[in-house]
């Protein structure tokens, strides 16, 4: 069972591995990104951030969809990380097992502006949050868990 899924550019580092693990406590983390499942070098340096006692699977967004949708993830306390809100609708369309979405850092680029701390959208990443809204039972924004919770609803006001 899915019991988190966070939005973070940087996906699985540091700050993840030490106090989102402590907060959702996984049995599993699925990092769902196309090109991170096709680069070696990622899938090291995710393997050297993975906290100890903690399976790690690196997959493309169809294949993480493919693995959320096995019966046999409904057993297990599922920790999803993905790179983009793109990547996350995408997943989203995929799999009913996604219900509770965390949007913790998203660097600014061009045409983005800021909607909360580390976080910039640009209208791409309006219309996908739009869509993940409508898709989740709950959306929130924070880098950490010991910050506030800024809901999709607040955040748009």
């Amino acid at each position: 069972m899915v019991i988190l899924m966070r939005i973070d550019e940087r996906m699985l580092h540091g700050q993840v591995a030490l106090t989102w693990v402590n907060e959702v406590h996984p049995e599993a983390i699925l990092i769902a990104n196309d090109e991170a499942a096709e680069n070696d070098m990622a899938k090291l340096a995710f393997k050297m951030a993975k906290p100890d006692g903690v399976k790690l699977a690196i997959k493309s967004i169809d294949d993480g969809a493919k693995l959320l949708n096995h019966p046999h993830a409904q057993k297990i306390r599922i920790f999803v990380i993905v790179r983009t809100l793109a990547d996350a609708v995408r997943l989203v369309r995929q799999t009913e097992e996604i219900h509770r979405v965390n949007i913790g850092g998203i660097r600014k680029r061009e045409n983005s502006r800021s909607f909360s701390s580390g976080i910039f959208l640009t209208e791409e990443d309006l219309v996908n949050l739009k869509e993940l809204h409508e898709k989740v039972d709950y959306l929130e924004f924070r880098m950490i868990p010991n910050e506030p919770k800024v809901d999709y609803e607040k955040l748009l006001k």
